[in-house]
Parts: C-alpha cells; structure tokens; sequence
C-alpha cells in the first residue's frame, strides 16, 4: 500500500470513528501517525477535513465532500489493484521464442498446435535459426540452446543431455579405409559444424584414454545441422551428430555407426539441451507457461 492510499484510508476511518485513537486502533498504527496522515492532506487540499475539540472530531464541510471521493478513489485503486493481478497471472499476448532449426523441425514442431490448444491467448513467433542469439538485443522472450551454455546473466532449465555419434553412408564407409580405432579419422573426409573457436576438434573417449582428433578444414564446415547430415547421406565423409538428430536415419540404415564403442562429442557442444531465458522474464505468465510446458515433455524433446 502506497502512502497516499494509506492517509485516505486514514482519513476515512477517523471519519467514521470520529476518533483518532478509534481509527488507529484498527488500522493498528500509531495515533500519532493517523494524526500526521490527516494534516498532511489537510496541507495539500488547503482546507480543514476534520473540526477538532478536546471531546470530538467531526467532518467539515470540505471533509463531507472529502470523505465521498476518497471513497471512490479508494474503490477504483482496489478494482484496479484486482484487474492488475488478474492480468498478471493471464497467459496472453506476444511469446517471441529462438529455437536451433533441426530441432525445432524434428521435436518442437509436433509440440506446437499441442501448446497453442493450451494456451489460446498466447501468439507465438517462433524463429528457427542455428545462429545463437543475444535474448536481449534481438527482443526474444525465451530460447531452446543446444550445446555449451556460457556464463550469462540468463536463467537455464535442464531438458535433457545429450549423446553423440559418429556416422557415414554406407556408400562411403564401403569405399574407404575401415575406421577401427580414433587415429583412423585422420585419413578421412569429416563433416563438422563451424564454430568461431579456431582450434576446432572431436573428443573420442574409451575408459579413461582420450583422443582428439583435428576437424579444421577437413572437407565440410557449415552451421546448418541439415548441410551436414544430407552430405553424409550422400557419402561426402564422416559426421558427429547428436543422435536426436540423425536417429531416423541410423534406424533405417541410410547412416551407419563408428566407433561405437567411444564416446564421442565435439569439445565446443559437449553439454545438453536447455530452455534459457532472461531474468527479467522469469515472472512473465506466458515464458513460465512455455518453460514448464516444455518440461513437463523432456522425454518427447530428449531425442534419445
């Protein structure tokens, strides 16, 4: 309760009462205090509210007027006060969400209609892109990342983690030496996802030996996820993937395993799967209806 609203409702309670100690009984505050509240709207109206006696305290004539539209004023604070909470916790209007392409293809998308039943009022904007974004400069109110979450001032909730596989076309693997061991990657083509960090490279572990192998400039580089599986099908070289991202196509045999029995991952996307968002937003309706929508799917969006 503001100041102002605290010396109406002061005001109007002495009225009633007729009495300062009556009045600050109920509010339960000092009498000195409901006596400060009054003088000091008495000072900014310029008139006297209340006739003062030793005995009693009545209205004046500036107070019977007074004691009218305080009411009103005070009723409108109070419907306002209501229709701003009600407001507040309304999931509706504009959602602007970031989401990495071919994840947004293979797992979001068949979640989209599923959510929009949920929340009618919401509008989603929706934007498939495997650039990451800035949450802020760029206005997004929340964001699917995939891979390293760096120090930021933004709020992450867990989806899932990740696990990744090395793969190529059968075609390819039939045409060039076997892969048995990590050292054998060196003689082949190898389909990687671009990242500023220049020194680029797969992380291949087996027990506690680990190997690293270069992918600098090693027949494809490319930030779209989708470049790099179709050049794989088509027998371009070798390519680390996560496997929701190339399942359906290990189960139908167009991609084949290597080195499966390593674990694989790329030293730059080595983490998992996060919905992240700013903290200014962790109280908006529409991103806590998002977040918690997703959660309560992670094994649809796992990929596993």
């Amino acid at each position: 309760m503001n100041e102002l609203t605290q010396r109406l409702r002061t005001f109007l309670k002495v009225a009633e009462h007729q009495s300062f100690n009556a009045a600050a009984r109920e509010l339960e505050i000092a009498s000195s205090t409901a006596t400060r509240h009054v003088n000091h709207l008495e000072r900014q109206l310029g008139e006297p509210l209340l006739v003062r006696t030793t005995r009693h305290v009545r209205l004046s004539p500036a107070g019977e007027r007074a004691v009218i539209r305080f009411r009103a004023i005070l009723g409108e604070v109070a419907q306002l006060t209501d229709e701003l909470e009600t407001l507040s916790e309304r999931v509706a209007g504009p959602l602007r969400i970031s989401v990495p392409w071919r994840y947004s293809r293979l797992y979001l998308a068949p979640l989209v209609s599923e959510f929009m039943q949920c929340y009618p009022e919401v509008a989603l904007d929706i934007v498939s892109s495997d650039q990451r974004v800035d949450l802020i400069e760029e206005q997004f109110d929340v964001a699917i990342r995939i891979g390293h979450l760096e120090d930021s001032s933004l709020i992450a909730r867990h989806i899932s983690d990740q696990r990744f596989v090395l793969a190529a076309a059968p075609s390819y693997l039939s045409a060039q030496p076997p892969i048995r061991q990590p050292e054998d990657l060196e003689r082949h083509r190898l389909l990687t996802f671009s990242y500023t960090t220049a020194n680029h490279h797969w992380r291949l572990v087996q027990g506690e030996r680990e190997h690293r192998i270069s992918a600098r400039a090693r027949a494809l580089r490319t930030n779209n996820a989708d470049i790099l599986t179709q050049a794989a099908l088509e027998g371009a070289g070798v390519v680390v993937q996560p496997l929701w991202a190339i399942r359906q196509e290990l189960d139908q045999g167009r991609l084949v395993a290597v080195l499966e029995d390593h674990q694989v991952t790329s030293s730059d996307f080595d983490t998992g799967i996060h919905v992240v968002f700013a903290r200014e937003n962790q109280h908006n309706p529409r991103v806590r209806a998002w977040v918690d929508f997703l959660l309560a799917r992670r094994e649809r969006l796992a990929g596993r």
